[in-house]
């Protein structure tokens, strides 16, 4: 939480309270800009009162004069004396920062993707630094591409509090080309930021091709530029293993892929490449990074850690007897109904492709392009559609269902699903059709995704990406046995009108940007296709769990009822001396990757932790 100072003729300064939706990247609102200005048009509190707590001295900074080649970046640090009788911290609702004062808050010529706001460079850099001692506070400046002698004015803030007295300090900044550094060969202007790749990490076998997916943000004052005199293209980097990894789709040896279109700074580019892995197995670390003619993009790097094996071929000894109950749906098996959320909020659609609007009975309501939010009245029980202008309101659910299937995603611009490893990632992104349905069992308005049993098992997030293959495919043929038997008992949640939820109390799902994410586990999916858990000829549950203390539990030791014969208890060496994590019935996955590492193949795998199963073909 950043908080913005106001003030008035007879308070003292207060802070307005802002939420902002990325850590690194900050958007201030004109609304915001008119308060912060408001403040600046008051009268402050007097000097006296400021500065008895609140007052510093400067002892040190790292210029005189800043000294700067045009379009780079620079870090400054200067410290102070903390000469007040408040504790200074660098957390906590006083958290002490340096912000602009040249004259009034505003935003800096000086501005570096690394500031949280283009207002406020840096916190303090100790955790606390009491009266009588020294603070430090540093950050970059990112210059001007124009030559010249420029200034800018900082001071320190308590916040929510007060300005610190004695704070403020000017920088004498002087940018001219000759100051640029021995070996820089960063363009100009030019600064990136990642924000996404499909993969952190890759297993291959040699001659292996892989897609890669990888997005960056101008957050530079130049223009990327698709073609021209200075076109903006992801290459290999110098002296770097990343040529032997040369696709035949690559323009040449010395450029990857051109960025598909103008990027304006603030705007994201994605760019899609392949590679493929090299002749010798081995462990490696491709990088590439975006580069112009003038050099190299600051921050535009991309690095893979890949592991390559030799290949070897994919046993299939599955029994192709096909089960009545999914005779004749096709190859990407039957629908699967998926609730995603529920909310009591507007729910905000959008795709890049057309798509069409179905009422309750699928009939065809309208063609739809981009933007669509759908209102749910709780008193009325009406919804109600919004589309460019267009409007419809009806007393029963409707249904969005994509022109082109296998090449329209549905994006939820009202849903932020961010991991924890990486908040640069929304898993907001899902295939299939959509459904806006109220349920009176619940009085829960619900999104739920409905599409083919295949496409739902690559968007699973049960493993990561750099997992064992063997254990991947036993792990996507344990879940797609689930999903099909929850599907022929008619689903977990029928009063809600779909099959299964996204997280462990069914099966953790993130939808297609998971499929971006984890590659390796949508090719496990593609592996074993349609391949599924039997026992005497019947497909039956198969739960599996995060890890054993060095056993799995039975199916009654567990949940007691009936006998099921291939849910029985079996040793996991793997997981001796460890913490039982999970129910404990069926597949342990620490201890099943432990197996695949040990060279044991997918179907052995199952067959161990399902005692007297089959492989069979379902679809």
């Amino acid at each position: 939480m950043l908080y913005f100072y106001r003030g008035g003729a007879r308070e003292s300064p207060k802070l307005m309270p802002n939420t902002f939706a990325n850590s690194l990247i900050y958007r201030k609102t004109a609304i915001i800009s008119l308060m912060v200005a408001a403040f600046f048009a008051f009268p402050s509190v007097s000097a006296q009162a400021a500065t008895a707590k609140w007052s510093a001295k400067e002892v040190q900074r790292s210029a005189k004069q800043v000294q700067v080649a045009p379009g780079r970046s620079i870090d400054f640090t200067v410290a102070f004396k903390n000469t007040g009788s408040q504790t200074w911290v660098q957390d906590g609702d006083r958290f002490v920062s340096v912000y602009t004062y040249s004259p009034k808050y505003r935003a800096s010529k000086f501005a570096d993707v690394s500031w949280p706001e283009n207002s406020h460079p840096a916190r303090l850099t100790e955790t606390k630094v009491a009266p009588g001692q020294v603070g430090h506070f540093t950050f970059t400046l990112f210059a001007p591409l124009t030559a010249g002698r420029y200034s800018e004015t900082f001071i320190l803030g308590a916040e929510k509090t007060a300005w610190v007295g004695g704070s403020a300090f000017t920088l004498d900044v002087v940018v001219n080309k000759k100051y640029a550094k021995a070996g820089d060969d960063t363009a100009p202007g030019f600064k990136a930021l990642r924000m996404l790749a499909n993969a952190r990490d890759l297993s291959l076998n040699t001659g292996d091709e892989a897609e890669l997916r990888v997005s960056f943000k101008n957050v530079g004052i130049t223009t990327w530029k698709k073609g021209g005199t200075l076109p903006l293209l992801l290459k290999p980097a110098k002296d770097n293993i990343a040529l032997a990894f040369m696709n035949s789709t690559w323009l040449d040896s010395e450029v990857v892929a051109p960025i598909p279109d103008d990027v304006k700074p603030g705007q994201i580019t994605t760019l899609d490449f392949k590679l493929t892995a090299p002749k010798m197995a081995g462990s490696y670390k491709p990088k590439f990074v975006l580069a112009a003619s003038t050099g190299v993009v600051d921050g535009g790097e991309f690095e893979l850690p890949v592991e390559v094996t030799i290949q070897t071929p994919v046993v299939s000894n599955v029994d192709e007897i096909s089960l009545g109950d999914f005779a004749g749906v096709g190859p990407r098996g039957p629908n699967i109904r998926i609730g995603l959320f529920n909310t009591t909020d507007p729910i905000v659609i959008a795709a890049a492709g057309p798509y069409r609007m179905l009422d309750y009975n699928d009939n065809l309501v309208r063609e739809l392009s981009g933007v669509s939010t759908v209102t749910f009245s709780f008193s009325t029980y009406q919804y109600t559609v919004t589309n460019n202008g267009w409007s419809w309101t009806s007393p029963r659910h409707m249904r969005f269902q994509p022109m082109d299937p296998a090449n329209t995603i549905f994006e939820i611009q009202s849903y932020t699903s961010r991991p924890t490893w990486d908040p640069t990632i929304n898993f907001n992104r899902f295939r299939g059709d959509l459904e806006v349905m109220y349920s009176s069992a619940t009085e829960k308005l619900w999104l739920i995704e409905e599409l083919p049993a295949e496409d739902y098992l690559r968007g699973l997030a049960e493993t990561t990406n750099a997992s064992p293959q063997e254990f991947q495919r036993a792990l996507v043929t344990a879940a797609r046995t689930y999903a099909l038997f929850v599907k022929l008992i008619g689903g977990k949640h029928p009063s809600e009108y779909f099959d299964m939820v996204t997280n462990g109390n069914d099966q953790v799902y993130k939808g297609y940007v998971s499929e971006l994410v984890r590659p390796n586990v949508v090719q496990a999916v593609e592996d074993t296709r349609g391949r599924v858990v039997t026992y005497a000829g019947e497909l039956v549950v198969t739960p599996y769990f995060s890890r054993s203390d060095g056993r799995t539990r039975s199916w009654t030791e567990v949940w007691g009822s009936k006998v099921h014969p291939w849910l029985v208890s079996v040793p996991a060496p793997h997981d001796a001396g460890k913490e039982l994590w999970g129910h404990g019935v069926g597949m342990s996955a620490s201890d099943a990757v432990g197996r695949a590492a040990d060279g044991v193949g997918w179907m052995d795998i199952l067959k161990y932790y399902y005692t007297g199963i089959a492989i069979q073909r379902a679809y």
